[in-house]
């Protein structure tokens, strides 16, 4: 038999290897290790185990449909098929599809389900409600048996005996365990507390698994009450934990953001104590300062008045004593003396006598115009300085007799005369039964 060339030979080997139907579909379990991702969407990896490795190739069209991304490390089982690289002579594996080891098909639900409600935005921070500061009622839903409630109600009751703890008991793990999640949820729903712990303590991840249900996510999605997820350890994940408002690593870790110590509670009241009391102080001293203000602009706005009154009332007077009767009279009689002497020139006595009568008729009726004038003026003089002292001041009534005139004095008005009652928004009329006079007419 002649000798063939390395190539025929590879080849050979590539075609004996393909008719081998366990080679051409097979899974292999493995350790990643030199793993790289090539800038056309290939993967090139090495599956290793304690005593023996092997080359590893996904190709793009295949390395599109993983639902995480491998790392050197990682224990996985690859499914795909054995081939050979002519060329080198090297023997590969042509992985289709690979998986976590341990997790498998469960880690891969979980990364599918992730993805989907993530693209729904069921994890988007704007649909998330805010955990209250300081809640007086907090739910929980967990195993009334297990660790999770104990350490919960120990760290409420150490931190702040004040909370008041409801319990709904539920499975947190098996085929009950999610219909009962999400009956403790509608019950809630039904019966408010100010907010929700939903966890249990550590395990597997197919023990923690019921809480990556979809319809769990969704339920959780449309409550109206702040959930906290405490689900398993801190290095534990769990979709609840994207879904709700808050995640808390453990059930205690939820139980302390829930419950404020008694010291950190009387730190905050002493600290908005000490902020209403400063605001307090500073209005005070704001509205003090305004005040005293107000009150100097409108003593000295009514000390201006009351001397621009007193300038005009003096000027009345003035001008009231030039008109007053003495004054009047003594000019009349200037006049008369001048008059007699003339008087006596053309002996008209008879004259004389009748003008002296006529002067004494005037000069009454002159008193009575001139005191009733006076008494106009000082009433309107009066009222014009008390409006001015008492800006409020505004309900004026004046009276007026049947000669339409004003009535100052009770010597105005006389008994059975009818007079007029003028008021700011009206008028009215009145009938005069009796007439008192108190004092001298003059006060």
């Amino acid at each position: 038999m002649s000798a063939i060339k390395v190539k025929e030979l590879n080849k050979y080997i590539k075609k004996y290897i393909a008719m081998d139907y366990l080679l051409s579909d097979l899974e292999v379990e493995g350790e990643i290790s030199n793993f790289k991702l090539h800038s056309n969407g290939n993967i090139y990896f090495t599956l290793k185990d304690d005593s023996a490795k092997i080359n590893s190739i996904m190709y793009s069209n295949d390395s599109l449909n993983l639902s995480f991304t491998p790392q050197d490390g990682d224990k996985v089982i690859v499914k795909g098929s054995i081939s050979t690289y002519e060329r080198e002579g090297t023997i590969n594996l042509y992985a289709r599809q690979i998986s976590l080891k341990g997790i498998g098909n469960l880690h891969e639900e979980f990364l599918i389900l992730k993805d989907k409600l993530y693209k729904e935005g069921l994890f988007d921070e704007e649909h998330k409600l805010k955990v209250p500061y300081f809640p007086r009622k907090v739910g929980v839903i967990t195993s009334p048996t297990g660790a999770a409630i104990r350490d919960i109600i120990n760290v409420l009751r150490r931190r702040n005996s004040s909370v008041d703890i409801v319990l709904y008991p539920s499975n947190v793990q098996g085929n009950l365990a999610v219909s009962q999640l999400i009956a403790a949820l509608n019950y809630f729903e039904k019966h408010p507390v100010d907010v929700i712990i939903l966890g249990r303590g550590g395990g597997s991840l197919e023990e923690l698994f019921e809480f990556n249900s979809e319809e769990l996510a969704r339920r959780i999605y449309k409550m109206n009450i702040p959930i906290i997820s405490a689900v398993g350890h801190e290095v534990d994940y769990v979709i609840t934990d994207f879904v709700s408002d808050l995640r808390a690593p453990t059930p205690s870790a939820a139980a302390e953001l829930v419950s404020m110590s008694r010291e950190d509670l009387n730190n905050s009241l002493n600290l908005i104590m000490n902020r209403i009391r400063r605001k307090i102080e500073h209005d005070l001293d704001d509205s003090t300062l305004n005040l005293v203000n107000s009150f100097k602009s409108m003593n000295k706005s009514i000390s201006q008045n009351i001397d621009v009154a007193k300038i005009k009332l003096n000027s009345n007077k003035d001008k009231l004593i030039l008109k007053s009767p003495a004054n009047i009279l003594y000019f009349n009689r200037l006049r008369l003396d001048d008059n007699k002497k003339l008087l006596k020139k053309y002996n008209i006595e008879k004259k004389i006598i009748e003008s002296f009568k006529k002067l004494d008729d005037l000069k009454l009726a002159l008193d009575l115009a001139v005191e009733s004038t006076i008494k106009s003026k000082r009433y309107n003089l009066l009222l014009q300085e008390t409006k001015l002292k008492n800006p409020s001041f505004s309900n004026c009534i004046f009276l007026k007799n049947e000669k339409n005139k004003y009535v100052l004095s009770i010597g105005d008005i006389k008994v059975n005369e009818n007079i007029e009652i003028n008021f700011i928004d009206g008028k009215a009329t009145a009938k005069i039964n009796e007439i008192s006079v108190w004092g001298d007419k003059n006060e």
